[in-house]
Parts: structure tokens; sequence; C-alpha cells
């Protein structure tokens, strides 16, 4: 679930406004002239163009500021393809371009924002144009194999078993059979574990070289000779490549360590009988260090550098996975293959009373690595696999291989903590069944390891499953009932591309309702600004309008708003959110798993990590004893991080209001609510219909700002901090204290209704 060498991928990036929040400086207008609208563009909005265009022109109302102007061009996955050298042209500037590279054939947005040098407002909007064929968010992609390089799991398996075998063995070594092994069997334990720690080094380093040729020669399409030279000095400058190197440079300090301390030892040994160094074993300290630092830069360029918008939380966790699997799978691979061979030749007494003592250390050490292991595994899995559907593709059903092979591998674990440690101190047939068990337990250990090697050397299998539409709907239908009058919207495909957009009127018993005048839809974009996109509907009779071409151009969570004008009646309006799939297998984002759940899940992987450190150390005498207390200590440290964490995503963690999106869909029970806040704290200044007319405007400089003009031109979390906050210079002053967020979100919906209130 870990450990991936394919570059960092920047998740998909922000469409946000590059102005700053600059709110009603000039003080508010009345009249929609008094911002820079949009004039024209070349190409012109909804345009089909025979070949790409090399630039993107636009023509505003009015000056704007330079500094502040935007434009990107996005394709229908929402990744930026203009070259990003936006340039104001004229003074006062009024149009603004970027240039193109040569764009493929398909559908684009184009996102622009401005400052006005007028009255200071952020204006910003967005249209549609397509290249070598008609308006369609379409993109096909071609078939993926599950693993493109196929040195590549092998290469990993290598650099787990080299990396881990170390780390783990040193670990082993400072923590468990060190502090209790002495006399002859000492001098043979330690030379077997030399050459293991040697055997490992070589592994890891010939693999890592490996790896470095694997992927220069994947990236640059030559044999491994033939990586030798540029392709390698291009290698090297990549993130991928950083990572390498600085995984190298651990490497390097490691392998000094190693050498400095068997050089120290070889003397130590000739002048002590009994194995012990006469001196403190910082070079073994240095060296530990150094092959846990080696595991940072793997988890840098592991799949979970490529979590959306969980970069970090996914990178922390990851590293905990191989910081278990190093005290659990690495002590093993030297119990097997190092510490219980040396001890065939060692007296028998000797040989049962290090056991008796060394395998409850051994069992501390491999249960906090085995919680490890289990918490950030389920994070792992959740985070790259993410719906059971997911379960279905290469990556999910070697997790299952995997997750089935470590059952057997607890089972001996068990049967060891269990069974035989219990019976070590008096019986050498036990010693012998430990011998065979723990040899198990390292030959199952390996095969986990190729498969995690096997597992990280693919594609994610949300990624996988989403481009094959596994567990996503086909099309979008809801319902709700708003005056009388049940409202059924209907999206199809629900993808990008041209969508039938169908909007069902019923009375509640379900007879057409046929008196409708008239009945627009409005798409938003929720994961970013592009404003609104209305979408005209036609009356097909029988208390049915449709659209058939509306175009929905990016992937993501999108909010319609259907209103309903009646001849008889109160008019009626519907709110839903539904999600936008990607057309012809290009989905690879519609799966991601959700950023505050896997920060509350870190959180209690973290929590759950402390309290097997506290379980594990009470029996060792808890706060009253030195060996209870290496444990308590970092016990209650990592529960404080981890509820902490909790606690901080629940009531804390920031979030970005300009993009901010409202919690609450715009239904009737929301605008009723926010039409309370409005005549409790808004109405006396902007008046009953919001247009600053209130009773109280007359006294107030600047006058208050016509809402049904002013709103369209602010996102939802401007609004909220317009406010919450208040306008400095106005009369607009703070409600935080009158009217809580909830209320605040509530009022946002219902003041977004009054432009419906202006004569159609």
């Amino acid at each position: 679930m870990i450990f991936q060498r394919a570059s960092k991928r920047w998740s998909l990036p922000v469409l946000g406004l590059v102005a700053a929040l600059v709110f009603l400086l000039a003080g508010p207008q009345n009249e929609a002239s008094a911002h820079a609208n949009l004039s024209r563009a070349e190409p012109a909005p909804n345009s089909v163009l025979p070949e790409s265009p090399d630039r993107i022109v636009l023509w505003y109302s009015e000056g704007i500021e330079p500094d502040l102007a935007d434009i990107r061009v996005l394709d229908s996955l929402g990744e930026q393809v203009d070259n990003g050298n936006v340039t104001a042209v004229g003074r006062p500037v009024e149009s603004v371009f970027v240039s193109l590279p040569t764009l493929d054939n398909g559908t684009y947005t184009v996102s622009w924002a401005n400052v006005s040098t007028v009255d200071g407002h952020r204006v910003r909007g967005s249209f549609l144009f397509s290249v070598g064929e008609p308006i369609s968010g379409e993109i096909k992609l071609d078939s993926q194999s599950a693993i493109t390089n196929p040195q590549e799991p092998y290469l990993r398996w290598l650099v787990l078993l080299g990396g881990l075998s170390v780390a783990g063995g040193l670990l082993l070594e400072l923590a468990v059979w060190r502090p209790v092994l002495n006399g002859i069997a000492a001098v043979a334990v330690t030379r077997r574990v030399g050459r293991l720690y040697f055997g490992g080094m070589v592994v890891l380093g010939l693999a890592s070289v490996g790896q470095l040729l694997s992927q220069a020669g994947s990236t640059f399409e030559v044999s491994w000779v033939g990586a030798l030279g540029d392709p390698v000095r291009s290698t090297l400058e990549t993130d991928w490549g950083q990572s390498w190197l600085w995984r190298s440079a651990f490497f390097v300090v490691l392998a000094v360590a190693l050498a400095v301390r068997y050089v120290r030892r070889r003397g130590d040994v000739d002048r002590d009988s009994g194995g012990h160094a006469p001196r403190v074993d910082y070079m073994a300290y240095a060296a530990l260090g150094a092959s846990l630092l080696l595991l940072i830069p793997v988890t840098l360029v592991s799949h979970a550098g490529a979590t959306p918008e969980l970069e970090l939380p996914a990178q922390i966790s990851d590293y905990l996975h191989l910081a278990g699997a190093a005290m659990w799978a690495g002590g093993l691979f030297h119990l097997a293959l190092a510490v219980l061979p040396a001890l065939r030749g060692v007296d028998a007494g000797e040989r049962r009373a290090f056991l008796s003592e060394a395998m409850p250390r051994f069992s501390v050490v491999a249960i906090i690595g085995a919680v490890a292991l289990g918490a950030s595994g389920v994070f792992s899995a959740w985070a790259q696999v993410t719906t059971i559907p997911s379960l279905a593709v290469p990556y999910g059903i070697t997790l299952i291989v995997k997750t089935a092979v470590i059952v057997p591998l607890l089972v001996l674990a068990v049967v060891n903590h269990r069974w035989i440690r219990q019976r070590l101190a008096g019986s050498d047939e036990a010693g012998r069944w430990l011998t065979r068990t723990v040899i198990g337990e390292a030959a199952i250990a390996v095969i986990v390891l190729l498969l995690a090697g096997l597992m990280t050397s693919m594609e994610p299998a949300r990624q996988v499953a989403a481009r094959e539409g596994r567990g996503l709907p086909d099309g979008f239908v809801d319902d709700t009932i708003s005056e009388n009058v049940a409202i059924d919207v209907a999206v199809e495909p629900a993808k990008t591309g041209q969508n039938k957009v169908q909007v069902t009127l019923t009375d509640r018993r379900g007879v057409p309702v046929t008196d409708a005048t008239d009945v627009r839809v409005r798409l938003s974009f929720l994961e970013q600004d592009l404003g609104e996109l209305p979408v005209p509907l036609v009356d097909a009779g029988n208390g049915v309008w449709v659209m058939d071409g509306a175009v929905i151009a990016l992937v993501g969570v999108w909010q319609i708003e259907a209103e309903v004008t009646r001849l008889s009646g109160f008019d009626a309006r519907a709110a839903f959110r539904f999600e936008v799939l990607a057309g012809a297998g290009s989905n690879s984002d519609a799966i991601r798993p959700d950023r505050d759940f896997g920060r509350v899940l870190l959180g209690a992987e973290i929590a759950l990590i402390g309290v097997a450190l506290l379980a594990v150390g009470v029996p060792l005498g808890g706060w009253y004893e030195r060996r209870g207390m290496a444990f308590m200590a970092p016990g209650v440290a990592a529960g404080v991080v981890g509820a902490g964490l909790i606690l901080w995503v629940q009531y804390f963690a920031p979030v970005r209001t300009e993009l901010q999106t409202n919690p609450f869909v715009p239904n009737e029970d929301s605008i009723a609510a926010g039409l309370a806040a409005y005549a409790s704290v808004c109405s006396s200044c902007h008046g009953v219909t919001g247009v600053g007319d209130g009773p109280a405007s007359g006294a107030l400089y600047p006058s208050p700002a016509s809402l049904p003009v002013h709103v369209p031109l602010h996102t939802q979390g401007e609004l909220f901090e317009i406010i919450r906050s208040g306008v400095v210079g106005t009369a607009m002053q703070p409600v935080s204290d009158e009217l809580s967020d909830d209320e605040v979100w509530h009022l946002i919906n219902y003041i977004r209704t009054l432009q419906d209130l202006e004569p159609r």
C-alpha cells in the first residue's frame, strides 16, 4: 500500500481568483455598469474553432488593475493548459490576454477575474469554446496496463527487504538481544548479525541503483545502459531524483556508522570475551537514526504523495507503516537468519535463559510494530481504495491477497506469544519450535513485502475504478416538494460534455403542473469559482421542461437550482448537489478520499499507537520503572497528538473563505431561515427587496448596496466574510454577535434569491 516510486504528482490545480479581496472600497454602486464586466472575447464564448487559437483575449467595460487580472484556460478535467503569461494591454487597462500552446481537439473553459479601478470590485466569470469538434468535455484515454515497468515491483521489494532488515535489526539489537546476551553466544550472534547488516546494505544499495536506472530508462524509453549519462542526470533533477539523492545520503551515513561500529566492536570483542563493548555504542544509535531517516524519502515519492489534499497525512501514515514493518518484519529477519541460528552451538541452559528473557522483549517491540502496521494499513487502504467497488481492480485484488497472506503471519505470531514463549525457560523443544515458527513468519513477511512492492508499482485502485466507472452513478435524479409542487430534476448522463437537463412538475397527487410560465435552472461549480451557468429550458408539455444540450465541462461537485414561476399559486424552488464525472473513461479523479476524514483517521491511528505503547508500558512498571517510562512517555505524547489532531479537524481547522462552499443547499427550509435572519438584521438598511431602500438607508453614507446587483458578483465565501465581519468605511457592520455562522449561510442562500425579484 506504500513505497510508490512514481514521480510526485501535484493535485488538480485549484482555480482561485488571483485578485485580492477588496470589498466596496469606493462605496457600493447600484448600477451593474459600475463593474469591469466582460464586453467581448476572442474566441467568442461558445464558439467552435477549426484549429487551436494562439491566445485568449478579453475586453472589459472599464479599467482594471493590471496586476490583479487573471485568465485561466482549463481542459475538461480542470487541468490548466494555458502558458500562464497573463498580459494587460492599455492604460487604463481594458483588455488582457494569455497565450496558448497548440490545444488538442476538445472543449475548454476560460475562467477570468479582475478588479475594477473604479470601485475596487472583483468580477469573475467563465465561458466555453471548442477546438476541432462540437462543444463537449469528453476526453478519450487509451487503456493502461496495471504495471508499466516490469522491473519496478522487484526493485521495490529488494529496497524494502534491505532497508527494513537493517533498520529492524538495529532496533532489535539495541532493544532486545544486546541487553540480555553475554558470553560465547554474544560473539557468535554479533558476527552473524554483522554479516546480515552487510547483506542488507548490499541489497539496498544495488536495488537503489537499479531503481535509478530503471526510472531513467522508463522515463526516456532507453535501456539501463542507455540511461547512463543524460537520462540519469535529468532524472536526478526531478522530485523523484531529489528524493533518491536524500535516500542515498542517508545510506552513506548508515554505511559509515556501521563500518566504524564494526571496527570498534572487533577491538572490543578481542579485549572482552563477554562480547560487551566497554563504551556506549554511539555508532549503533547513529546507524539506527540514519536507517530510520532513510525511510522518509521513500514515503515522499509514495502513493501517499499523490493523495489528493491528503499528501502530508498520508505520508505520515506511510512512514508509520514503514517503521512498524521495520519493528516487526525487520526484527523477524534477524531472529530467523542471525540470532536463533547463532544459538545452536551454545549451551542449552544459556540458550534457554537468553530466549526466556529476550523473547518477551521482542514481543513488546513486535506488538507495537503490528499495531502501527495495522492502523496505518487501514489508512492507506482507505486512501488508495476508498470505495468497496474499487477492490475489484488489480490493486484492490492484490490488497485482498496481501491481507489474506497476513492472516497466517498473525496466527504464528499469536502461537509464539501465547504458547511457545511461556515454555522457553524450561524446554529445549519450545526453542526448536520457536525457530520453526520464526522462520515461517519471516518467510511470510518476505511474501508480504513482495506483494507490497507489487501494489506500490500499480496505479491506486480508486483511480482505476473511477475510470472504469465502478460504483459511480450514471446520471443524477432527485426530487423535492416546494409550495405544493413536486419538482423532479434529472441530469443525464451527469458527465462532462452535453447533458440533458429535465425538470418535471407535478402536484402532490402526481398530476402534471401545467400552469408554469417559466422554469429556470442555474448550475454552479462548487469546487472552483466559475460563476453560474444558466440553463434555458423549453416547455415540452405535460409539466416537463427540457434542455438537451446543456454543456458541463468540468469534473466535480455541482449545484443545480430550479426556479418555477406559475400563473396561479406561489413560485417554487428546488436545489440539489451532484457530482459530474468525466466522459469516455477519463474519470481518474472521480473517487477522492475525504480530506477531513483522512485527518481524523490519522489522528485515530496515532492515538491507537499511543494506546499500544501505554499497554506494553504498564506491565513493565509504568511510570515507576525506567523501562516502563520508556513506553509510557511516548504513549501519552502520541495519545495527546492523535486526540489533538481529531479535535483540531473538528473545531479549529481553517478553511479558504474565498472558495468556501455553503454547507446548506438553498432549499425551502434554508431560504426561510435566511429570510428570518434578513428581516432581523438587514432589511432596515437594504429594504424588503434588497435594493438599498430600507427605512434607515437615508441617513447612511455611502448608501447601502443593491443586493440584486452586488450579490451575484461575489463568491459565497466572500459574502460570508462580508456579512460576518462587515466592510470598513461603510455602514455595513459585523453581524457575528447577532447571527451564528449557520444563520449567515442561510442568509446568503436567501439574498441570492433577491435578484429573482427583479422584473423578468
